[in-house]
């Protein structure tokens, strides 16, 4: 360490000696000094702070407990972490970063690596930001207080020795692997995940959750411990436990404390270790609390929202949104029905699955199966007086025949298409059988989307842009650029687990079908000459609109280049 805290507070200037002494003459703890000093109001916690990282020659970190994901924080038992008051915030390629009051207490170091299993990295913290951070990561509102590491080996072996008696397990709350598991989703769905991955490696099996467009690895799970979790998974999924060389799927919901989320499931077999009949998990976390449904909370720009809105003003025809997996289409669509009066009109979804409950619409779930396919579904829709439509995916040929159709005849639809841009919805439904002349007649509008990672507020500070990137994105997309432009990015934080990003944020390229626009679809325009068109109306392609967010200091033009360009 290199020297007493009192001393390297007089030293910085932040105190006198004479302060120093009339402090210790009433409070003279180890421990305790620097709360002291900071209750007389003789410097702030962040001068505080800084002198503790001097003190024990380790970073210091002000952790914001609402923030920190409360799964990475029940990496350790409870008891242990309020004794030694620490509390894991961050795991990043196989090191733990544990916030510590002491950080020289190297034996509560040693005992959270051998727990974890993962190398520590000490930052030093203050008392009420670890206690706040453990409050919060073991508040039984938030998520199960048992995770991976509070679970006995013996016991997961015990139940392991059961075998396929897994029916057991489902009907005891308190069986460990049940514990795990309900950790596990809750943890998920209170970090914001959008999946939960369990990779079969060896010796461990790896949990990870996709937060913001990313892997994090949140978790470990010993081998023997693997066919426990992965049966407590089917059985809660209502899947066949027996069957481990087949792909599966399956849906389970789980409510914890008022809390509701739902979980699609699928499992495949794959080769690991040497074993052919290990599964690897992916479960999509559909959270069910309640949501909001509004432009504003969806971020959508102001310009983009008046021109959404002009669009459902529309009495009949289409829009399409388009854009890949996981681009936040449905969540969009979710909130152009919801800013539509149900109180007035008859408003009907066909989806495959129905991801949220919408108050006042009336939601289908497509079932091929059983003739309920989204071409057919839609068939059997129309006889029921529908005015508003949505349907989950256009994705053939009698899907869009009925669904044009239906945009002709005085219905308004809205949907979605895989391509990469807003022009490129005009070829595709082409490419599914529809003739030039009905798609201009029945498409008001096409929306891409795109989410960028947000930087994060908590540790953003203004940067130099990364020249090359931004040359490529001016000259390839031919973006403008103001006078001076300033940037931002986030160094790395508590709160961002040290990425620099929180949150996304949407983007949008809308192509509003004018009467001219209309004339070059039915005249069989290449997509090249479309886009001329949209852009003398006043379209934004996705990259200007990506850069006039990272100009708005919301995200990154590395983020901007990467998503849109590389």
């Amino acid at each position: 360490m290199a020297g007493r805290l009192g001393d390297i507070l007089i030293a910085r200037g932040l105190i006198s000696d004479e302060q120093l002494q009339n402090v210790l003459a009433t409070q003279g703890s180890r421990g305790m000094l620097g709360e002291a000093i900071v209750a007389r109001g003789l410097i702030s916690n962040d001068q505080l702070g800084q002198a503790l990282a001097v003190q024990f020659d380790v970073p210091y970190l002000e952790i914001v407990r609402e923030t920190v994901n409360a799964q990475v924080i029940r990496m350790l038992p409870e008891q242990f972490a309020r004794q030694r008051l620490i509390a894991p915030i961050g795991v990043k390629d196989g090191v733990l970063t544990l916030a510590m009051v002491a950080p020289d207490d190297m034996a509560a170091i040693s005992e959270a690596e051998l727990i974890c299993g993962y190398r520590v990295e000490p930052v030093v913290a203050l008392r009420k930001d670890v206690t706040g951070v453990l409050d919060k990561g073991f508040d039984e509102r938030t998520a199960a207080r048992q995770t991976a590491v509070d679970i006995k080996l013996q016991e997961l072996e015990e139940t392991k020795k059961k075998g396929t008696q897994v029916a057991a397990v489902d009907e005891d709350k308190d069986a460990p692997v049940v514990k795990l598991v309900k950790s596990i989703l809750m943890g998920a769905v209170n970090a914001g995940a959008s999946d939960i991955h369990l990779e079969p490696y060896s010796p461990q099996m790896r949990v990870r959750y996709r937060i913001d467009g990313d892997l994090q690895q949140v978790m470990s799970i010993p081998n023997q411990s693997e066919p426990a979790v992965v049966s407590r998974i089917k059985v809660m999924a209502d899947m066949d436990t027996t069957e481990t060389r087949r792909p599966q799927d399956g849906n389970l919901t789980l409510t914890d404390n008022g809390a509701r989320a739902s979980f699609r499931v699928s499992t495949v077999p794959v080769v690991a270790g040497g074993a052919a009949d290990k599964e690897k998990v992916v479960m999509r976390v559909i959270d069910e609390r309640e949501k909001v449904f509004t432009f504003n909370a969806l971020g959508m720009p102001e310009r983009e929202t008046k021109i959404v809105k002009d669009l459902l003003d529309k009495p009949h025809g289409m829009i399409v949104m388009t854009g890949p997996t996981g681009s936040g289409k449905t969540t969009t669509m979710y909130t152009m029905l919801m800013n539509l009066d149900s109180s007035v009109m008859n408003i009907s979804t066909i989806e495959d699955p129905v991801e949220f409950r919408l108050q006042g619409v009336n939601q289908i779930h497509a079932n091929p199966e059983h003739g309920m396919g989204f071409g057919n579904a839609l068939k059997y829709l129309m006889r029921q007086d529908p005015d508003v439509i949505m349907v989950g995916e256009i994705r053939d040929h009698e899907t869009a025949v009925s669904a044009v159709q239906a945009a002709l005849t005085g219905h308004l639809l809205i949907s979605t298409l895989h391509t990469n841009d807003a022009i490129g919805a005009v070829p595709r439904l082409n490419d599914l059988g529809l003739d030039y002349f009905k798609v201009a007649g029945a498409l008001l509008g096409a929306i891409a989307q795109r989410l960028l990672r947000g930087i994060c507020k908590q540790c953003k500070e203004p940067c130099e842009p990364n020249m090359p990137l931004l040359d490529r994105l001016v000259k390839e997309h031919h973006v403008k650029m103001p006078a001076n432009p300033q940037f931002y990015k986030g160094r790395g934080c508590p709160k961002c687990l040290g990425s620099g990003y929180t949150g996304r944020i949407p983007i949008y390229e809308i192509m509003v079908v004018t009467p001219a626009m209309q004339k070059a679809i039915e005249s069989g325009l290449p997509h090249s000459k479309l886009r001329e068109f949209a852009m003398a109306d006043g379209m934004v392609e996705l990259a200007p609109a990506g850069v006039e967010q990272a100009l708005a200091g919301r995200t990154t033009i590395e983020e901007v280049f990467f998503k849109l360009s590389g």
